[in-house]
């Protein structure tokens, strides 16, 4: 009998290694058939976050439950194995000396090993007639797809990614996720992917946690979260950014690429200092007699083939990086070209203060 998908719960998680806090109060809540990712930086305590929820570590305070059954508490404590829990690690941890259907059985009874389980299972996961292979016969993104098969033979509740695809080359990265994303989603399983690609996050997930500090900064949809990143720093680390000064003028910010319609509309005084976040496909790139817009130079391109990045220097003392813009295709610019350029779309702004940022490896100075 399938176990039903469940929500799950996590309420103010704080787990420390020695005296090195990791997990500083996390919370998240994951709805039924949900298909999640947590992204960080390296040591941002993902992996951490999920051994827990797999029942590998305990956590020093804080509860995990899951469709309403607690799972780690103050009182409680369920062991990984009556989780019902799937979990698949980067490597894939698969018995090398038992076989494909060996490996994929390996957690299910004497009965449910004699049906056609296993079968069906390896049928799910595109690797139907493979089943008597061994796994330094198959491909790692076979390999990855046996995990996969395994994790889903004990009909998990919930299925732990802890960056499944990071060892594959970048084409069979985006072919084997799709293909997991898509038979985690016919079978309605919910899942927390941990990753440190954001593009992986965006591109599969229904619900991106960002984790920092030890604790979640934001938590959305892919694209609220690219739209509407609660800080500058997060807005860098989820996309490419240019940061710039700005001041605010009414409905609008005033920058050095001009005056710009803030996402939300601009909730700050007239003369409100201002950090401004534009993305690089907002930056529209033109020979620079094709028309008005700020001036500039080309002084980096490459050409990606779905699409250009392309480095424009611009002349004002508050923009020390190049302008980053992001167009399709291949444009047809020389190395130091003139050009112009024009900000569509409405951008992200906060009132500055203080601190000193970090977006896309440039320190940026906020004051107050």
């Amino acid at each position: 009998m399938t176990n039903p998908p469940a929500d799950l719960v996590i309420t103010d998680l704080h787990k420390s290694f020695g005296t090195h806090p990791v997990l500083r109060g996390v919370g998240l809540e994951v709805p039924a058939g949900t298909f999640a990712a947590v992204v960080g930086q390296s040591g941002s305590g993902k992996t951490t976050l999920l051994r827990i929820l797999a029942g590998f570590e305990r956590p020093d305070r804080g509860s995990v439950t899951m469709g309403g059954v607690p799972l780690d508490d103050a009182n409680t404590h369920v062991r990984a194995e009556m989780r019902h829990i799937g979990y698949v690690s980067q490597e894939g941890s698969l018995f090398p000396h038992l076989s494909v259907e060996a490996n994929v059985a390996f957690g299910l009874s004497r009965r449910e090993r004699r049906g056609s389980r296993v079968r069906d299972l390896l049928e799910t996961v595109g690797l139907s007639g493979l089943g008597h292979r061994f796994p330094h016969q198959l491909s790692g993104g076979q390999q990855q797809r046996v995990a996969l098969a395994r994790a889903l033979a004990v009909q998990p509740r919930l299925i732990l990614l802890d960056e499944p695809f990071a060892a594959l080359d970048a084409t069979l990265r985006t072919s084997v996720r799709n293909d997991v994303h898509a038979i985690l989603r016919h079978a309605g399983t919910t899942a927390i992917l941990v990753t440190h690609d954001q593009d992986e996050a965006l591109s599969i997930a229904d619900l991106v946690a960002v984790i920092r500090d030890g604790g979640i900064a934001q938590v959305d949809s892919p694209q609220h979260l690219y739209t509407h990143p609660a800080d500058v720093d997060l807005a860098g680390f989820i996309g490419e950014a240019n940061v710039v000064e700005g001041i605010a003028r009414g409905d609008r910010v005033e920058t050095p690429l001009g005056l710009l319609e803030v996402r939300g509309g601009l909730d700050a005084p007239v003369g409100q200092a201002m950090t401004v976040l534009v993305r690089p496909e907002q930056v529209w790139v033109f020979p620079y007699e094709d028309g008005p817009g700020i001036s500039g130079r080309v002084v980096s391109a490459g050409f990606h083939g779905h699409d250009s990045v392309i480095g424009i220097a611009i002349e004002s003392d508050a923009v020390s990086q190049p302008i980053t813009s992001r167009v399709l295709g291949a444009l047809a610019l020389a190395m130091g070209s003139p050009v112009r350029i024009n900000v569509r779309g409405p951008v992200n702004a906060w009132p500055k203060d203080s601190e000193v940022v970090t977006v896309n490896d440039h320190a940026v100075e906020r004051h107050g």
